[in-house]
């Protein structure tokens, strides 16, 4: 841990202090937090408080953000180690796959998927995903190209190290020098991908949140930004919109800091 740079310590840091207090105001302790807010009641919504509004969205946010980080990274790392494994026309075929998903606007994809998803289930054939569901598996299949991409990339340079060719060479199969050899070097670097998916699933979400596409329930902070931005004809409005958007911008600056600093460390240590 003494590698670790400072960065990522202050992104690491930022991110778990966020996710504790929206853990502790907005899902343990709501009735403290409406209690003593500072802030007052939201004018929109006379019967909760802006800190509850706030800190119950920053919660949502920052659940989608890590569920959608977590599946698009484990989707990319499958594709990039079944790449590896096959090699040939299969990786080749893989990698164009790859790269078409990966020029698809994001934003654009989910408002799509949404209004698909959302229509099924006003069908009845939503498969059993709720609002959370259909918006982490949208951000997942939109997100995972980027991941493949470096995993594939991360995979073909741990290959060509000696101790990597040495195994290859005394019998070793590739799920062997995949379990053995390349996991426990790609770890960190996993770690670093998925943060760096973080941001980007928040950041979409909440874009997509704020157009009233997504019908996100609790609401998240982008869906309470685009729901609430009237108040600002109010006077005062803007003690009720800036406090999510700091919220919104601490949360995505932490991981961003975090992934930059980690995806570099690894690059200095070889």
């Amino acid at each position: 841990m003494n590698r670790v740079p400072v960065r990522a310590r202050v992104g690491l840091a930022l991110l778990v202090g966020l996710g504790l207090l929206s853990l502790l105001a907005g899902r343990l302790f709501p009735e403290a937090l409406a209690q003593t807010c500072p802030l007052g009641m939201d004018p929109t919504r006379p019967d909760r408080t802006v800190c509850e509004l706030a800190f119950g969205g920053l919660w949502v946010s920052l659940a989608v953000g890590l569920a959608a980080g977590a599946l698009s990274t484990l989707i990319g790392l499958t594709v990039a180690a079944v790449a590896r494994l096959s090699g040939g026309v299969v990786e080749q075929t893989l990698l164009r796959a790859v790269d078409a998903v990966f020029a698809l606007p994001d934003v654009l994809v989910v408002m799509v998927l949404q209004l698909a998803g959302q229509s099924l289930a006003d069908a009845g054939q939503g498969g059993g995903l709720g609002p959370f569901g259909l918006m982490v598996a949208s951000l997942a299949l939109v997100g995972w190209a980027g991941p493949a991409r470096m995993f594939r990339n991360r995979l073909a340079t741990l290959e060509s190290q000696e101790y990597v060719a040495a195994s290859r060479a005394l019998g070793g199969g590739g799920l062997h020098l995949l379990r053995v050899h390349l996991w426990p070097a790609l770890r960190p670097f996993a770690l670093a991908v998925f943060l760096s998916r973080l941001p980007a699933a928040i950041l979409t979400e909440s874009t997509v949140s704020f157009f009233g596409i997504a019908r996100m329930e609790p609401m998240s902070l982008g869906r309470y930004l685009g729901t609430s931005y009237a108040a600002l004809i109010y006077e005062g409005g803007g003690r009720v919109v800036l406090p999510a958007w700091a919220l919104l911008v601490l949360l995505v600056l932490g991981a961003s800091l975090a992934s930059q600093a980690l995806s570099g460390a690894p690059r200095r240590a070889a």
